[in-house]
């Protein structure tokens, strides 16, 4: 499949039928996710011709511009349905955004000089604008004819939009008009980038990864046209601290954001106040950004610097359809460092392509893909050759020397080993606090047992992830489950057309939620309706190095691998290649015993326990398994809590994935009473399980608290414990 973006963008984000561009698409390319029509993509997408495409591309894309231009006040709509006829929040006149339409206007017409027409629309917006500079302040956003200010505060995207434009005017006497205000803002955009950050404090509007790619290169660009050294100078000096202050040394790639000392980490505070998302995440905009950046400045960029971004960027091309998804997140163990991905970003701000929503969260899937990701990705790999497939020819050696046959055969609904033993819990509380989290009896359960929270927790809104926990915990404790039919009938009901399963009905599907809803039918004693459907969907998510992403296409991790193989074995089916899977979860071994979530990476529990449990369900163990065991053991504190990885903080979710990793592997913690305790001990007021000094429970966390204890007890077969969790 094609790596360049301009395929993917062409096929997947153009409306053929109506002109322009989508803003977002699946990860296929065949479903448009949101239908409206924005103008910075029709400018990004009408720039981007202006200089690659071909003459026939650049009108398209030059027609979607026009199709939100509004004669009448001489300016461009900013948000339109797919028909053009612009929304009521589209019928304004954003002044940075106005300049990036300006820019692609003078774009086209240096590929076109010929069109009066396009001619006529710059010099009508020129001198709009010029009255608006002839005035004595300068507002933000402007009602659509101009005349109200609508938001007085400017922003640094209007002083990144000035230079851009600036650079493109150059000496052309279109445009000279504005040449001394574009400037002022240029030169404000300097100085606060001379500045510097403080060794105590980044500059809020600086803690942005691609705002400040966007400076590198708007300013790379512009020392280029006036051949100014020292500017180029500093722009480069700017670059090198962005790389140096967003880059993950552990984990690799770059963070789209800091906070405001300059850190990674989950920000409650902030996004509480300014209603942003707390988790950063990884994107291939950013990067994307920075590859660009580094190729602006005379020479590029060379070294490890250029192959780390390129690196970065490449890890999220969709080797299955072309172009490349928006990013990857993580669940956080502690506040500054990732542990297990999750391929969506929690409580991300609403009004922006491709957010869903259940109940009062929201979440962005990390799996779509956007213009403008496809946009700033063809700029920088213009020249890039695809990555080669990477083929190993040494699965079967490495699967005989590391790995024994166990007998890993079980049935999800003969699960204990004697009767289900008593633990140290308060259940008729917990009892009453599920029902709580259950909107209805026809439903399935919701993650918290909220009715609309003001903090950050979930309501109780149903989900599969949070449906198969608790169907799992009533099965686990012998608790009969009500309302079997409508159950099943919910959660049959999010399978989509690709075979896969979503959250809820008419999201979207992947890997994770595909296993939440299989393995809930198979407790239930159900199966989707389309099994073949959703064998194929999980088999077309194996990729070349044996392990599974979490949509066809996605980079592999052993924690999707886990979830593809449990849902196909459920359904009573295969990886393609189950062999490349073992080898896969191999290469995850580290020299130290234990595992880590992709080859390469630090070893933590989670990727022990997702290991240990792929090899158990497929009949396998490790050969030395007792060095596994003991990595695992030097985790456990002697309260009986469990790090999640060496070094780092004590996790309830690590405790669990350790102790069941354990169990599978015959061992238990050293300190075994203590976990009982520790565990028992997160029981909260209102019944339900959740971290210690925490506000409430969540169904996800009780989960972990009542299975680990069952596993303590031994009151869970080795076959349960490996398929459910």
């Amino acid at each position: 499949m094609s790596l360049h973006p301009q395929f993917f963008f062409d096929q997947g984000l153009a409306d053929p039928e109506h002109g322009g561009y989508f803003a977002i698409t699946d990860a296929s390319g065949q479903v448009a996710i949101s239908s409206d029509k924005q103008l910075q993509d029709q400018v990004e997408a009408t720039l981007y011709q202006a200089e690659h495409g071909d003459e026939a591309q650049l009108r398209f894309a030059h027609d979607g511009l026009m199709g939100l231009y509004d004669a009448q006040n001489a300016g461009f709509h900013e948000l339109a349905d797919q028909f053009w006829t612009p929304h009521g929040s589209g019928r304004c006149r954003t002044l940075a955004l106005q300049l990036d339409a300006l820019n692609a206007l003078m774009a086209y017409q240096r590929r076109v000089p010929h069109s009066a027409a396009n001619r006529e629309i710059i010099s009508a917006m020129l001198e709009k604008i010029e009255a608006l500079y002839a005035r004595s302040t300068v507002a933000g956003v402007y009602s659509s004819d101009w005349s109200t200010p609508l938001e007085v505060a400017t922003s640094i995207e209007l002083d990144i939009s000035a230079a851009n434009l600036l650079t493109r005017i150059g000496n052309d006497p279109l445009g000279q008009g504005l040449v001394g205000h574009l400037q002022v803002h240029t030169e404000n955009l300097i100085a606060r980038i001379a500045g510097g950050d403080s060794d105590s404090c980044v500059d809020v509007d600086l803690s942005r990864c691609a705002v400040r790619a966007h400076i590198s290169l708007a300013l790379a660009r512009l020392a280029n046209v006036r051949d100014d050294n020292a500017l180029s100078n500093l722009a480069r000096s700017f670059l090198l601290q962005t790389l140096a202050l967003f880059r993950d040394p552990a984990y690799g790639g770059y963070w789209d954001r800091v906070c405001i000392n300059g850190k990674v980490r989950v920000d409650w505070h902030t996004s509480y106040k300014k209603h942003e998302s707390p988790f950063p995440i990884k994107t291939a905009y950013d990067v994307a950004l920075l590859l660009q950046a580094m190729q602006a400045f005379p020479g590029g960029f060379e070294g490890p610097d250029r192959a780390s971004v390129t690196a970065a960027l490449l890890e999220f091309h969709d080797r299955s359809n072309g172009g490349l998804f928006l990013g990857k997140g993580y669940f956080w163990s502690t506040p500054d460092d990732p542990t297990v991905p999750f391929i969506r970003q929690f409580w991300a701000p609403p009004r922006q392509p491709g957010i869903f929503s259940i109940g009062n969260l929201t979440y962005l899937p990390l799996h779509l893909k956007s213009l403008k990701t496809q946009l700033a990705a063809a700029h920088a790999l213009q020249n890039l050759a695809p990555p080669a497939t990477v083929h190993h020819h040494d699965d079967a050696a490495l699967v005989a020397q590391e790995l024994i046959a166990i007998d890993g055969s079980g049935d999800v609904q003969d699960i204990h080993p004697a009767a289900v033993p008593a633990i140290n819990v308060d259940l008729k509380r917990y009892l009453a606090w599920l029902s709580k989290a259950r909107a209805s009896s026809d439903t399935p359960y919701g993650l918290t047992a909220e009715t609309a929270p003001l903090g950050f927790r979930a309501d109780k809104t149903w989900q599969v992830f949070s449906g198969l926990h608790v169907i799992s915990d009533l099965h686990a404790l012998g608790i009969q489950i009500e309302n079997k039919a409508s159950l099943i009938d919910c959660i049959k009901s999010s399978q989509n057309t690709d075979g896969g399963f979503a959250e809820q009905p008419g999201h979207l599907s992947d890997v994770f939620a595909s296993y939440c809803a299989v393995l809930s039918l198979r407790v239930l004693g159900a199966l989707p309706n389309d099994i073949d459907g959703c064998v194929r969907y999980l088999q077309a998510s194996q990729n070349p190095d044996g392990g599974f992403g979490d949509v066809p296409g996605f980079a592999s991790d052993i924690w999707h691998t886990n979830l593809a193989v449990l849902s196909l074995h459920a359904l009573g089916a295969k990886a393609p290649d189950e062999q490349a899977v073992l080898a896969f979860a191999l290469r995850c071994r580290t020299a130290d015993g234990g595992f880590a979530n992709k080859p390469g990476y630090p070893p933590d529990a989670f990727s022990v326990y997702r290991v240990v449990s792929t090899l158990f369900i497929l009949n396998k163990r490790i050969v030395d398994a007792g060095h596994t065991v003991a990595w695992l053991q030097k985790l456990q504190l002697a309260n009986g809590s469990f790090h999640y990885r060496p070094g780092k903080a004590v996790s309830l979710v690590g405790t669990y994935m350790a102790i069941a990793a354990m169990y599978l592997l015959d061992a238990q913690p050293v300190y075994l009473q203590e976990s009982k305790d520790w565990i028992a001990a997160h029981q909260k007021q209102d019944g339900g399980f959740g971290p210690l000094n925490s506000t409430s429970a969540t169904t996800d966390e009780s989960f972990v608290c009542i299975q680990t204890l069952l596993i303590l007890e031994q009151g869970l077969s080795q076959y349960w414990v490996a398929l459910l969790n």
